[in-house]
């Protein structure tokens, strides 16, 4: 559908003298306004001219420049049950509206700490024609909208959803998207590499499972990402279907083979029931994507009464340098020390410590304590739903057991686990990841997650969760061959998809060559912190290479936080650069990086960020990639240029009290 189509469809569909009262003036049709009234979701009956029935679809205009553009086209709502459809001839009963919502919160960690939302929400009571009753809720946000399925009453035995009719219809344009990646030993844990630009519509490759949340679209210069958010545990995570023609990208669930076959791949509950939410965020602006919260605006509230204890921070790490360094307390201790000397709050002890040598992870963590330093410790999810040989497993998929471990390493000091190798999205997966959360609360254990599912708003609900994989991440260098050319435009793509939500644990700071040797310079490589979120930043590198880099750089390493009190978009394209500012206090800090092979001249406007004259201190590329530049600038006329080599970077910071 082109522009004109689009606009008359909103004409003689939506922008009717009902919308103006944001409610149904019948029961076939009901509309919602965003707060600001920029954006309206419409949800409509129609009949199926073959089948003669009546489905329910939804669509989303935006206004601009005075009219409304319909930005996601009629879309399908409805789903199966194993007692019944939800999807045709649904009887209308009644409608509930509220207004201007106001939701105030504080996160522990992200890129705002101090979080809130306004929205108007419509929830729309159905029943089938056995009497079941399903509810629609629908929010809009100055910023997107969601909408979740609600299964309202009391039922003593369990019923399953069988699958899910939801779809979003985006039209024509272009897309940036990952594949949900086939079953393995290794997989699926959404690292794959992100696709695009691409037609909206291509199909996923063909030895791929489908399409995988996040995916962000370009459609009639209006920006749209999609994902899902406030998983509970009683139902699975999503991802959407390969074939998407027309532009209608259909929910899925996990595949069956996942969990080496155990367990259901549908979603099972007692009733009362609700589904996840889908959500989209949509904006003119790349900014309004990146710097949006909805994934934790739609999550339930914090579970913690207490999060005193709970510490973002920095992590030494000394798997990446030496993978079987784990093994022998001896080999770990300068990581600890390194740690201690630049001020980092932790020390992670990877794989297979549990066979270590010279030494004891009791000892260890006595050393690591005497140093200030917490150590972090690593665990196997499995449990037989992976084969994956590292140790210690066994301990995190019953409850009695891990509750047990959970105890044990937290009267030895240990501040916090890394739990790897989840690889599956189904329900009772999913209903794993909050039970090791709510467990490792209950012993004050910091958790990140790895070879693991999305992040899905838990970071507001369980505070604890400081971090999650999720992405290609720097490991890569060791196993890739093509990770390092593909890398550049995979972290200049990742700041616009994956991290819009949640915190992504790529693990920067690989200044040294592993198996395949980096193409981007340090200074793209130190811009990483900055660029890409994450609650723990776990820094790869060897001390020895660390300190090779010049006193500035490594002073930066050592006071840069992980935690921000702002994030702002200033510049930057997926795939080929990304320029994100974020505050701490009175400093700003800004990364940029450069994913494409030429060199190139960034003009960037900070009037946001300070008043003019402000001087700024830049960190950027030298003559080789391996070298480094220094120097001040004040800022003319609230802009500033940065020089990106090939595959390059800077970063810049500005001090507000000075």
């Amino acid at each position: 559908m082109n522009f004109k189509d689009r606009y008359v469809v909103l004409v003689l569909g939506v922008l009717l003298p009902v919308l103006m009262n944001s409610c149904h003036s019948r029961p076939d049709s009901w509309h919602l306004r965003s707060p600001d009234k920029k954006i309206v979701i419409s949800v409509n009956k129609r009949g199926n001219p073959d089948k003669m029935n009546d489905v329910l679809f939804y669509s989303v205009s935006l206004k601009e420049k005075g009219k409304h553009l319909q930005v996601i086209e009629p879309s399908p709502l409805g789903l199966e049950r194993e007692d019944g459809r939800f999807v045709e001839n649904l009887r209308y009963l009644s409608s509930d509206h509220k207004k201007n919502v106001w939701e105030n919160y504080q996160l522990v960690s992200g890129k705002h700490l101090d979080c809130s939302s306004e929205y108007n929400e419509l929830l729309i009571h159905f029943q089938n024609r056995e009497g079941k009753k399903i509810n629609m809720v629908f929010r809009a946000f100055d910023d997107g909208v969601a909408f979740k399925y609600q299964f309202p009453g009391q039922m003593n035995r369990e019923t399953r959803v069988l699958r899910e009719l939801s779809g979003f219809n985006l039209g024509t344009g272009q897309a940036w998207a990952h594949p949900y990646d086939t079953v393995a030993r290794w997989s699926p844990g959404y690292e794959t590499y992100y696709e695009g630009p691409m037609e909206i519509g291509t199909s996923a490759p063909l030895n791929k499972n489908g399409w995988a949340f996040p995916l962000l679209f370009k459609s009639l210069d209006t920006w749209i990402l999609i994902s899902e958010s406030d998983l509970d545990g009683n139902y699975g995570a999503s991802h959407l279907y390969s074939g998407c023609n027309d532009g209608l990208y259909r929910i899925k669930f996990a595949e069956a083979e996942e969990a080496m076959g155990y367990y259901e791949n549908t979603s099972h509950s007692k009733i009362p029931w609700e589904t996840p939410w889908r959500f989209m965020i949509i904006g003119n602006n790349l900014s309004e994507i990146v710097e949006s919260d909805m994934v934790t605006d739609l999550a339930d509230p914090s579970r913690l009464e207490n999060t005193s204890w709970i510490k973002p921070g920095r992590a030494s790490w000394s798997w990446w340098s030496e993978s079987d360094s784990p093994q022998d307390y001896n080999r770990l201790l300068p990581y600890i020390d390194f740690a201690a000397e630049m001020g980092w709050e932790y020390s992670l002890v990877d794989a297979n410590w549990n066979h270590m040598k010279n030494g004891s992870v009791e000892q260890l963590a006595e050393y690591a304590s005497g140093k200030g330093v917490g150590l972090l410790l690593w665990y196997n999810s499995g449990g037989k739903h992976n084969e994956v040989p590292e140790e210690p497993r066994d301990l995190m998929d019953e409850r009695e057991i891990r509750r047990k471990e959970f105890e044990r390493i937290s009267k030895m000091g240990i501040k916090g686990i890394k739990v790897d190798f989840f690889q599956s999205d189904k329900e009772k997966i999913i209903k794993q990841y909050i039970d090791i959360l709510e467990d490792a609360a209950d012993y004050q254990l910091v958790v990140n997650f790895h070879g693991c599912t999305l992040p899905r708003g838990w970071r507001r609900t369980w505070p604890n969760l400081l971090t999650m994989e999720a992405v290609r991440g720097g490991e890569s260098y060791k196993f890739d061959r093509n990770y390092p050319h593909d890398a550049p435009s995979h972290l200049a793509t990742v700041p616009f998809t994956r991290n819009v939500v949640g915190p992504c644990d790529y693990t920067p700071g690989g200044f040294s060559n592993s198996t395949y040797p980096h193409l981007t310079t340090y200074a793209f490589e130190l811009a990483l912190p900055i660029v890409i979120e994450s609650g723990i930043m776990h820094y790869s590198d060897t001390p020895g290479k660390t300190h090779e880099l010049p006193d500035y750089a490594q002073s930066l390493l050592k006071e840069l936080p992980v935690c921000w009190d702002e994030t702002r978009y200033l510049a930057g394209y997926p795939g080929k650069d990304a320029v994100i500012a974020r505050r701490k206090g009175e400093r700003w800090y800004i990364g940029g990086i450069n994913g494409e092979s030429v060199e190139k001249d960034l003009t960037i406007n900070i009037e946001m960020l300070m008043p003019a004259g402000t001087e700024l201190e830049i960190i950027h590329d030298g003559a080789a990639p391996a070298q480094l530049q220094n120097s001040r600038l004040t800022a003319g006329e609230n802009t500033f240029t940065a020089h990106l080599k090939p595959y390059g970077g800077f970063v810049a910071t500005i001090d507000l009290k000075d």
